[in-house]
């Protein structure tokens, strides 16, 4: 049996995507944080370490680090190796400055969205199939029972 899951959060940058979520439930940086080359989390002190944000919705609760987080986020999504959709609880600029120039300089539409009720981050897991649809403000969640 399937359960699904809605809500609703703020778009930073409109788009379509569906994918599995990958979940932190720690600050989050793609600045010296994801290796673009692979997509890979080589931030030691990230609960994703070593696991790749390629073609997955990416949601965790802030962002963390500095401002060149944009450029490593464009080369990320440059080869090929950014996430299909981001989701936060709270707007992470960096992250939206690095989605608009990936649309604007490589065709790559990642959307963004924020302001999610608290309880989403309390129950949406790694693995789980996250559709977005911006249009409707909405983040569909589905997953086996």
């Amino acid at each position: 049996m399937t359960k699904v899951l809605y809500f609703k959060g703020r778009v930073l940058l409109e788009g379509r995507a569906k994918g599995e979520a990958l979940v932190s439930r720690r600050a989050f940086t793609f600045a010296h944080g994801v290796e673009p080359s692979t997509g890979v989390v080589t931030d030691v002190r990230s609960d994703l370490l070593g696991e790749s944000v390629r073609e997955k919705v990416l949601f965790f609760p802030f962002g963390k680090g500095s401002t060149t987080g944009a450029a490593w986020f464009l080369e990320t999504v440059r080869v090929g190796n950014g996430p299909a959709a981001v989701l936060t609880q709270t707007a992470e600029t960096m992250v939206v400055t690095g989605a608009v120039l990936g649309e604007m300089l490589y065709g790559r539409r990642i959307p963004v969205m924020a302001d999610f009720p608290s309880t989403m981050a309390e129950v949406v897991r790694t693995g789980d199939l996250v559709t977005v649809e911006t249009k409707d403000r909405q983040v569909t969640v589905s997953r086996g029972e």
